[in-house]
């Protein structure tokens, strides 16, 4: 997605933006199905040290819940297919729609005006999305954790060049408002849910790793978006 030249990190705000780029890039990645390489990784914990480095240095504080640490390392010794098989329980399949979907049209009305407004965004900041021509919807959590990566890589683009960011600021803010906040925290309640029915047949290990990542990013959307609101705010 991304093709703009960026020189290396100088000062303390380069790096706390290049943090929120990656982050929101590594939950992109976190939120997709889960090849070969992300399941060696979380069984790893090398998605939980990532993640763990990088709110270390944000341009504010983040803790740790014990809980969502926990859940992040849970996937140790589960197998492959255990895996795989609660992804799509969770989110790609079950009765009529799975119980925890990752796009955001399925928790919200007017579907239609999402995809719409969503298109909108993503063509306005020079991203081509053409419905139907992509492999995820423009409602798709993938998309909408890549689409702040990318405003916040633009965001550190500009503050390379000593130039004004706050445009890309303003983008940020309007869209954490109207999209992903607007309903990933309904669908990491879905999961709690989920998480503490303790369905028989169910990988327990899988659907906490996925509760922990989906409470971990409800956490980081809202702080990002108060960062964004007092930066805005701050006088000129």
């Amino acid at each position: 997605m991304l093709n703009i030249q960026t020189k290396p990190l100088r000062t303390q705000q380069e790096n706390h933006v290049a943090n929120r780029s990656r982050t929101y890039s590594l939950l992109a990645e976190a939120y997709r199905y889960p090849d070969d390489a992300f399941r060696d990784q979380a069984r790893h914990g090398d998605l939980y040290q990532a993640l763990r480095t990088l709110f270390s240095d944000l341009p504010y504080p983040l803790a740790w819940i014990r809980e969502e640490e926990k859940a992040l390392r849970s996937l140790n010794h589960v197998k492959d297919d255990d895996i795989e098989v609660e992804f799509i329980r969770l989110f790609e399949a079950g009765p009529g729609s799975p119980p925890c979907p990752l796009l955001e049209g399925a928790y919200r009305e007017s579907r239609r005006s999402i995809m719409r407004e969503l298109i909108l965004f993503y063509n306005h900041f020079g991203l081509s999305y053409a419905e139907g021509a992509q492999d995820e919807r423009p409602d798709h959590i993938c998309l909408e954790m890549e689409f702040l990566h990318y405003l916040t890589f633009k965001e550190l683009h500009v503050v390379q060049k000593d130039s004004s960011c706050l445009s890309y600021l303003r983008a940020q803010k309007d869209f954490l408002e109207r999209h992903p906040l607007s309903w990933v925290e309904k669908m990491a309640e879905r999961i709690d849910r989920i998480k503490k029915n303790r369905t028989l047949d169910a990988c327990q290990e899988v659907i906490l790793f996925y509760w922990g990542l989906a409470s971990l990013t409800v956490r980081f959307l809202k702080e990002d978006c108060r960062y964004l609101q007092a930066v805005l705010t701050e006088p000129v």
